[in-house]
């Protein structure tokens, strides 16, 4: 039974920074962020990829200790946790499944269209994967294509489903490191990392009409499609903007952590805006150097454009590449770099907006950046899977198979309370 007020918490394990947020839930549908806390990846992720499990643990620890005092120790009365993942051998596939309208007035419910999604979901993925998450795409009723079928008369039901699997022992990883954390019994679900951010940053009215969403990491890209309020694809690059820093750092001979310090710090986003000729770079025991800052846009540029590039291929390649009415949204760390909204124009036609987390109620200091926007979906998905949980009572998520269509779908359906 759900208590008038539930501690969930989401975490987020990036190449360059963890986060970690602790919300409160109620039984009305509000959550309110209560805690923060965050800590240098220090290395130990490598591509969205947990590469030094003994660092990982330690780097965590001190986030979850942050969350922990900065909650008012409440992160130790969690009832679930949800953390994005990303990397872990992800693939996809597309499902379709069937169902025949069974019940007397011929009418679809709830419970014909979650069979339908379950039946696309049945895919011979080899034994050492995992389904992590499958979203709706759209429905046909009556080879009629719909975008919701609920209550709508007809005698056959078919689901277009977009399921992310991963490679198992790879995902453990992350639940390893949190169980270790002491988090042993506490429910633990995985979701992937761009599906989460589309939870936290997008309207409804930008799904239903088309919108590819980009989140530029460190270590990664990540992307996913929606249109008619469905997933249409979602994917992963190993590239991001640490390969951007890493290009400046070869190609002006330059310290690695120098160039990644123009980002972090806003440098060269203030050069492009105050319109400054160069650069000055003066380390200690070199002379003083004055370098263009064309120079800088050259090389970003062309890194930023082949990551846009390999995004819009796939796309294409894969029929994904719909009409995006609804724009454009960039989100994460790379979003913050002027360069990366004009090269979006530049590659898709289209132009775009900088997403960032949708309202935060509650102790949301320093949160309303594209850096938090996957931690917070995630903590929207906690949040509404702790609900499902309670209602289902001996339900679990495994049971649940971590559907986070589920959770869209609830959410698109949420007014003043959870529909379950």
């Amino acid at each position: 039974m759900f208590h008038p007020r539930e501690i969930v918490c989401a975490v987020e394990l990036g190449t360059s920074k963890f986060n970690v947020l602790v919300g409160e839930t109620f039984a009305d549908g509000r959550l309110n962020v209560i805690g923060q806390g965050s800590a240098p990846a220090a290395g130990s992720v490598v591509k969205g990829e947990i590469d030094n499990m003994e660092l990982a643990f330690e780097q965590l620890m001190q986030a979850f200790n942050d969350a922990e005092e900065s909650s008012d120790r409440e992160l130790s009365n969690c009832r679930m946790i949800v953390v994005s993942v990303t990397g872990c051998g992800i693939d996809f596939h597309e499902g379709l499944g069937t169902v025949f309208i069974k019940n007397a007035d011929h009418k679809v419910t709830e419970a014909e269209q979650m069979e339908a999604h379950d039946n696309a979901r049945i895919f011979h993925i080899a034994p050492d994967r995992e389904i992590i998450n499958s979203s709706d795409t759209y429905f046909r009723l009556d080879g009629r294509r719909v975008r919701n079928p609920l209550n709508l008369s007809g005698t056959k039901l078919e689901a277009a489903v977009h399921v992310v699997h991963a490679q198992a022992s790879r995902l453990e990883n992350f639940r390893s490191v949190i169980r270790d954390a002491g988090f042993e019994e506490t429910p633990l679900c995985v979701a992937f990392a761009p599906l989460a951010a589309d939870l936290g940053i997008l309207s409804e009215e930008e799904r239903e009409n088309g919108v590819l969403l980009i989140d530029l990491g460190a270590g990664t890209t990540n992307y996913v499609v929606e249109y008619g309020s469905g997933v249409v694809a979602s994917g992963m690059l190993p590239i991001g903007f640490e390969h951007v820093c890493n290009d400046l750092s070869i190609g002006l001979d330059l310290p690695i952590d120098y160039c990644r310090k123009l980002f972090t710090e806003g440098v060269l986003e203030r050069a492009f805006a105050e319109h400054q000729p160069y650069i000055e770079y003066n380390a200690k025991g070199t002379r003083k150097r004055q370098i263009p800052l064309g120079s800088f846009e050259t090389i970003a540029d062309m890194r930023i454009r082949e990551i846009y590039d390999v995004i819009r291929r796939t796309l294409t390649q894969r029929g994904a590449m719909v009409e995006l009415g609804g724009g454009g949204v960039l989100t994460g760390g790379g979003a913050l770099f002027c360069r990366s909204a004009v090269l979006f124009k530049e590659v898709f036609g289209t132009g775009c907006r900088i997403g960032r987390p949708l309202e935060i109620p509650g102790a949301s200091t320093g949160l309303l950046t594209p850096r938090h926007s996957t931690v917070w979906g995630a903590l929207r998905i906690a949040a509404y899977f702790n609900a499902m949980a309670d209602a289902g009572g001996s339900r679990t998520i495994d049971v649940l198979d971590s559907l986070l269509n589920k959770a869209r779908r609830g959410f698109r359906n949420l007014k003043d309370s959870f529909r379950i």
